[in-house]
Protein backbone atom coordinates (compact mmCIF):
# COMPACT_ATOMS: atom_id res chain seq x y z
CA UNK A 1 0.00 0.00 0.00
CA UNK A 2 1.40 3.19 -1.23
CA UNK A 3 0.51 6.95 -0.31
CA UNK A 4 1.15 9.84 -2.16
CA UNK A 5 1.97 13.23 -0.13
CA UNK A 6 0.67 15.91 -2.23
CA UNK A 7 -0.38 18.10 0.78
CA UNK A 8 0.88 19.67 3.84
CA UNK A 9 -1.19 17.89 5.88
CA UNK A 10 -0.18 14.57 5.31
CA UNK A 11 3.44 16.06 5.27
CA UNK A 12 2.90 16.78 8.66
CA UNK A 13 1.73 13.54 10.03
CA UNK A 14 4.08 11.29 7.55
CA UNK A 15 4.86 9.25 11.19
CA UNK A 16 1.67 8.04 11.19
CA UNK A 17 0.92 7.50 7.52
CA UNK A 18 3.63 5.35 7.77
CA UNK A 19 2.57 2.54 10.05
CA UNK A 20 0.44 2.37 7.23
CA UNK A 21 2.16 2.82 4.25
CA UNK A 22 4.33 0.30 2.63
CA UNK A 23 5.89 3.18 0.27
CA UNK A 24 5.68 6.86 -0.23
CA UNK A 25 5.52 9.22 -3.60
CA UNK A 26 5.35 12.78 -2.55
CA UNK A 27 3.55 15.14 -5.49
CA UNK A 28 6.02 18.29 -5.49
CA UNK A 29 3.44 20.04 -8.09
CA UNK A 30 0.45 19.97 -5.91
CA UNK A 31 2.21 20.20 -2.61
CA UNK A 32 4.23 23.38 -2.93
CA UNK A 33 0.56 24.33 -4.78
CA UNK A 34 -1.59 23.57 -1.26
CA UNK A 35 1.66 25.17 0.60
CA UNK A 36 2.06 28.17 -1.17
CA UNK A 37 -1.62 28.59 -0.78
CA UNK A 38 -1.45 29.48 -4.81
CA UNK A 39 -3.11 27.98 -7.64
CA UNK A 40 0.05 27.45 -10.19
CA UNK A 41 -2.18 27.67 -13.24
CA UNK A 42 -3.65 31.57 -11.82
CA UNK A 43 -0.54 33.71 -13.65
CA UNK A 44 -1.39 36.48 -10.88
CA UNK A 45 0.07 34.26 -8.23
CA UNK A 46 1.54 31.00 -9.86
CA UNK A 47 4.98 32.84 -9.14
CA UNK A 48 4.51 31.87 -5.49
CA UNK A 49 4.73 28.15 -6.49
CA UNK A 50 8.59 28.44 -5.18
CA UNK A 51 10.37 25.29 -5.70
CA UNK A 52 13.33 26.72 -3.59
CA UNK A 53 11.22 27.80 -0.38
CA UNK A 54 12.52 27.19 2.97
CA UNK A 55 9.36 26.18 3.61
CA UNK A 56 9.03 23.66 1.03
CA UNK A 57 12.52 22.37 1.52
CA UNK A 58 12.67 21.66 5.37
CA UNK A 59 8.88 19.99 4.65
CA UNK A 60 10.71 17.69 2.18
CA UNK A 61 13.58 16.65 4.65
CA UNK A 62 11.14 15.50 7.37
CA UNK A 63 9.31 13.33 4.85
CA UNK A 64 12.24 11.96 3.39
CA UNK A 65 14.22 11.61 7.01
CA UNK A 66 11.24 9.86 8.14
CA UNK A 67 10.56 7.20 5.07
CA UNK A 68 14.83 6.71 5.80
CA UNK A 69 14.53 6.13 9.10
CA UNK A 70 11.71 3.77 8.69
CA UNK A 71 13.15 1.83 5.67
CA UNK A 72 9.82 2.89 4.00
CA UNK A 73 11.05 3.77 -0.54
CA UNK A 74 10.16 7.25 -0.76
CA UNK A 75 10.19 8.99 -4.43
CA UNK A 76 9.64 12.49 -5.73
CA UNK A 77 7.71 13.12 -8.86
CA UNK A 78 6.62 16.35 -10.54
CA UNK A 79 8.40 18.75 -12.07
CA UNK A 80 11.16 19.19 -9.33
CA UNK A 81 12.30 15.91 -10.15
CA UNK A 82 13.84 16.62 -13.45
CA UNK A 83 15.55 20.42 -12.29
CA UNK A 84 19.00 20.39 -11.77
CA UNK A 85 18.87 23.05 -8.60
CA UNK A 86 16.40 21.12 -6.80
CA UNK A 87 18.53 17.84 -7.12
CA UNK A 88 20.92 18.85 -5.06
CA UNK A 89 18.87 19.17 -2.01
CA UNK A 90 16.86 16.15 -2.37
CA UNK A 91 19.65 13.99 -2.57
CA UNK A 92 21.55 16.07 0.44
CA UNK A 93 17.96 14.97 1.74
CA UNK A 94 18.52 11.40 0.93
CA UNK A 95 16.20 11.12 -1.57
CA UNK A 96 17.56 8.39 -4.17
CA UNK A 97 14.56 7.96 -6.75
CA UNK A 98 12.75 10.09 -8.77
CA UNK A 99 10.12 9.84 -10.96
CA UNK A 100 10.48 12.88 -13.80
CA UNK A 101 10.02 13.23 -17.59
CA UNK A 102 12.11 11.07 -19.88
CA UNK A 103 13.84 13.94 -21.14
CA UNK A 104 15.14 14.96 -17.80
CA UNK A 105 16.78 11.71 -17.09
CA UNK A 106 20.17 12.03 -18.69
CA UNK A 107 20.75 15.33 -17.27
CA UNK A 108 19.58 13.97 -13.71
CA UNK A 109 21.65 11.07 -14.37
CA UNK A 110 24.99 12.81 -14.73
CA UNK A 111 23.84 15.47 -11.64
CA UNK A 112 24.36 11.97 -9.93
CA UNK A 113 27.62 11.04 -11.06
CA UNK A 114 28.98 14.17 -10.52
CA UNK A 115 27.76 15.61 -7.01
CA UNK A 116 29.64 14.96 -4.25
CA UNK A 117 26.80 14.17 -1.24
CA UNK A 118 28.46 17.51 1.17
CA UNK A 119 27.93 19.70 -1.55
CA UNK A 120 23.70 18.40 -1.43
CA UNK A 121 23.36 19.35 2.05
CA UNK A 122 23.82 22.94 3.20
CA UNK A 123 20.59 24.42 1.00
CA UNK A 124 18.07 22.93 3.82
CA UNK A 125 19.77 25.01 6.38
CA UNK A 126 19.25 28.80 4.55
CA UNK A 127 16.53 31.44 5.39
CA UNK A 128 15.35 32.86 2.09
CA UNK A 129 14.40 31.44 -1.33
CA UNK A 130 16.94 33.96 -3.09
CA UNK A 131 19.34 32.95 -0.97
CA UNK A 132 18.77 28.87 -1.54
CA UNK A 133 18.27 29.50 -5.14
CA UNK A 134 21.24 31.67 -5.53
CA UNK A 135 23.48 28.87 -3.83
CA UNK A 136 21.67 26.24 -5.73
CA UNK A 137 22.29 28.03 -9.13
CA UNK A 138 26.31 28.34 -7.65
CA UNK A 139 26.73 25.08 -6.75
CA UNK A 140 24.93 23.02 -10.15
CA UNK A 141 27.47 25.48 -12.34
CA UNK A 142 30.53 24.70 -10.02
CA UNK A 143 29.72 20.80 -10.44
CA UNK A 144 28.55 20.75 -14.24
CA UNK A 145 29.23 24.64 -15.68
CA UNK A 146 27.73 23.07 -18.81
CA UNK A 147 24.22 22.00 -17.42
CA UNK A 148 21.27 23.76 -18.93
CA UNK A 149 19.25 25.18 -15.34
CA UNK A 150 15.82 24.01 -16.91
CA UNK A 151 13.80 26.22 -14.35
CA UNK A 152 15.85 29.38 -14.80
CA UNK A 153 11.74 30.66 -15.36
CA UNK A 154 11.92 30.95 -11.49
Amino acid sequence: VGIMVEVPAAALCIDEILDEADFVSIGSNDLIQYLMAADRDNPQVAHLCEPFSPALLRLLARVIEACNARGKPVTLCGEMAGWPRCFLPLFGMGLRRWSMSPSAVPTIKEMVRRTPLEAARDAVAMRTTGEIRGYLTRRVQEIWPNVALVDMRR
